[in-house]
């Protein structure tokens, strides 16, 4: 009988759960995406850029194509080292890559639950129901919509982290130091920070909570094994994190954010209740059916709402029993740490504590959206319901106890049958405050918002006098010695799928494209319209085409190139001129820059006849700070006639010449220079410290031009110049990760052969 073989009931139901909740990537072949999917504005564009990239054998270091040039793979933006991601997409394409990330996830994050509530000494059946509670849990299912794949990675390696962690804890055998330090790397690799300092400061709180006894030693043991497994883990990532640690120390957020920033996107306190009404304030944003009558149907504090903390009624009142009554104490209260904790992180800037994490904790000064610390809380329910099915059908509880939660479950679900029939009138009041905001005096005319959020609320209640119900009606059962630990399990099972599969599709939004090359189409016009140069504004969408734009959508950036756009911003025609525009595109279509001359020259006496080139020289070079540069734009300095080189050991005068770009890759840009005597070569490309330059094939030293631009010193006449993008940082990240994954292997060895000599 297949319910024999617990492995495969497990790999049945997630296999079945991942099929269900993504039946659309497994019955057609549309992209996900939607109007503010990161997934079609940035996620499409740097997946196609990497797959052209790595099909030439090549790493994308350098993004030429948005924001007149930036670190690519260094900014985190194409993590092909992850495994899952990387040779997925050199197999099989972006667009299989795209589609798949999520269900795979689903079912390894279920597996590494269900592996971590055995070792805690929950029962069969109480693993799989904590499993499927973790891999159907909202938080990481939802954000499908977005697109935010690195950070359902990094929330599916969580359970393996915290395995090996207690399996080291119990056993001080190195197989779990080299495993522990697998799902770091991985988290590493899948480049999202934020979620790897939250992810390890779990595993911080559980190494404290299972010391085998309340001494220093114990406590030195787990923490030294702890220790060992980020370390080796950030190793194993280093081809990841070292590139991108070093890119950090050039951008905005390399430095202490604000306390007003690192506490932008909390979650307001009370949406927490969303882990259980997920209507409460209105359900979510940027969706079709999220405006009424031009109305948004959310309301709560949040603003950016592209995810739900939903865990399904089922798992959160069993996560509640499991932190009470767990039968593992040490585990229960590591969850029940673990649980307040992220909801108190998340809460952010609406409480005082986070002002205090802020000053004594250095990490909080780097991060903002503390809202992401809710999968934190989300997660630990969803583990502890393990813990909880046990309690209650498993023998965790004596007759007494049932009774007692029986009564509280009929209660409860009664309360809720009462509160569904008053759903209308407790959303009037909950939203009052919203109406009061946005200066509604009289809310009457919004008839169908209100109607529409009074249904969500209804739906709310319903499900919970449902599912309290069912679940009162399960322990009479139990109490009356009838019905089974695996039919109670199938049934939770079934009535949390009926929860939150639907909830969870209701998020993915698809197009009608199947291909990345049908999203982009070709613009030849376009293309010619920009030659050597970028067009204005541009953006991400002209990436797989190869057009150069001046700017882009990406959240990392230089703060050379955020200073620089700051200027594009104020849409100074010299300071377009001078990000060596060449054509402007809008939704109306596309014009020359013959075209959008006259508008951009009218009223400026003396405005170029011709776009700045990339390559020019300088008829004048003086020596000027980065802010000289910056000022110089902003004021309409021409710098083909003066040019700003920071730190320049000459300044030059009168040089006559051109320059003509004859190689033009994204690491390596050869330009062809004649002049009447020494002076400058500037191109009018990012500066970024990565870059070197060769004159004649000798090295030379690149400068900072104008603020943003590259400059480097020539003599007269014809020379050819070279400027590469240095691969150091990945080079060095690489023999870290290599030697990493040289010592993860020798450990697990080690630990085989020990196991071996053990058992003779």
């Amino acid at each position: 009988m297949i319910l024999k073989s617990e492995k495969t009931v497990l790999a049945v139901a997630l296999i079945l759960l991942a099929v269900l909740t993504y039946w659309t990537i497994f019955s057609s072949s549309r992209l996900p995406g939607g109007d503010m999917s990161d997934t079609v504005s940035q996620g499409y564009p740097f997946f196609s850029y990497t797959e052209s990239r790595l099909s030439l054998g090549e790493l994308p270091l350098w993004n030429p194509y948005i924001f007149c040039g930036v670190p690519f793979y260094e900014s985190f933006s194409s993590p092909v080292f992850y495994p899952l991601r990387g040779l997925p997409m050199v197999l099989f394409g972006s667009e299989i890559t795209i589609r798949f990330l999520f269900p795979i996830h689903l079912v390894l994050a279920g597996f590494f639950a269900w592996l971590f509530l055995k070792s805690t000494g929950v029962s069969r059946w109480g693993s799989l129901t904590g499993a499927f509670a973790y891999a159907s849990g909202a938080w990481a299912n939802t954000l499908f919509y977005a697109g935010h794949g690195s950070k359902i990675i990094c929330w599916a390696w969580l359970p393996l982290l915290l395995w090996a962690v207690f399996k080291w804890a119990k056993s001080s055998d190195s197989r779990y130091i080299a495993i522990g330090a697998v799902a770091i790397g991985m988290q590493g690799l899948a480049s999202h920070p934020q979620m790897i300092l939250y992810s390890a400061g779990c595993a911080f709180a559980l190494a404290l909570f299972i010391t085998k006894k309340t001494n220093l030693k114990s406590v030195s043991v787990n923490l030294s094994g702890l220790a060992a497994i980020l370390l080796l883990g950030g190793a194993l990532a280093a081809v990841q994190l070292y590139p991108g640690y070093q890119f950090s120390k050039h951008t905005s957020r390399g430095e202490d954010l604000s306390l007003e920033t690192a506490s932008s996107y909390s979650l307001a306190p009370e949406e927490t209740l969303t882990m259980v009404f997920p209507g409460m304030f209105g359900l979510r944003h940027g969706f079709n059916d999220s405006m009424v009558n031009g109305v948004p149907v959310y309301f709560g504090r949040l603003g950016l709402r592209l995810s739900s903390e939903f865990m399904g009624v089922a798992f959160f009142t069993l996560g509640l029993i499991g932190l009470i009554s767990g039968k593992n104490r040490k585990i229960r209260l590591a969850l029940m740490t673990l649980a307040i904790t992220g909801a108190v992180v998340s809460w952010g800037g609406y409480t005082p504590v986070f002002a205090l994490l802020y000053k004594i904790i250095p990490v909080f000064r780097k991060l903002r959206a503390p809202h992401m610390a809710a999968f934190v809380t989300t997660s630990s329910m969803a583990l502890a319901s393990g813990m909880g099915f046990d309690a209650l059908f498993a023998g965790g509880l004596n007759s007494r106890k049932l009774k007692k939660v029986m009564i509280v479950l009929a209660g409860a679900s009664g309360l809720f049958l009462i509160l569904m029939l008053a759903a209308e009138p407790i959303s009037r009041a909950l939203q009052a405050s919203w109406w009061a905001k946005n200066g509604i005096t009289d809310p009457s005319p919004f008839g169908a918002i209100i109607a529409r959020r009074a249904s969500l609320l209804s739906k709310d209640f319903l499900r919970v006098f449902t599912v309290t119900g069912l679940l009162a009606a399960m322990v009479f059962m139990l109490r009356k010695g009838k019905g089974s630990k695996w039919l109670f399990a199938i049934s939770i099972l079934a009535v949390s799928s009926v929860e939150l599969i639907p909830f969870n599709r209701d998020f993915q939004v698809y197009l009608p494209s199947t291909t990345i090359e049908s999203m982009f189409p070709d613009t030849p016009l376009l293309r010619e319209m920009a030659g050597e140069g970028r067009v204005f504004p541009g953006g991400n969408e002209l990436v797989p085409l190869g057009i150069r734009s001046v700017y882009g959508y990406h959240a990392a950036k230089p703060s050379a190139t955020d200073r620089l756009m700051a200027l594009v911003r104020t849409s100074s025609p010299w300071v377009l001129r001078q990000t060596a525009m060449t054509a402007f595109a809008s939704t109306e279509g596309a014009a020359s820059w013959e075209q959008i001359r006259p508008i951009l020259a009218e009223g400026i006496p003396g405005y170029p006849a011709d776009p700045m080139p990339r390559a020019f020289i300088p008829r004048s070079v003086v020596a000027g700070s980065i802010d000289d540069g910056f000022n110089a734009i902003q004021n309409g300095i021409d710098p083909q006639i003066r040019s700003f080189v920071t730190d320049t050991p000459s300044v030059y005068d009168g040089v006559v010449g051109n320059a003509e770009i004859l190689v033009d890759l994204p690491e390596l840009v050869r330009v062809r220079t004649l002049t009447s005597g020494a002076g400058y070569l500037v191109l009018a490309d990012s500066w970024y410290p990565n870059w070197e330059v060769t004159v004649d094939g000798n090295s030379a030293t690149i400068y900072r031009a104008n603020g943003w631009m590259r400059g480097v010193e020539i003599p007269g006449g014809e020379h050819a110049v070279e400027f590469t993008y240095s691969n150091r940082n990945v080079v060095l990240g690489g023999i870290i990760s290599g030697l990493a994954v040289l010592l993860i292997l020798i450990l697990l060895t080690f630990s085989t052969k020990k196991r071996k000599r053990l058992n003779a």
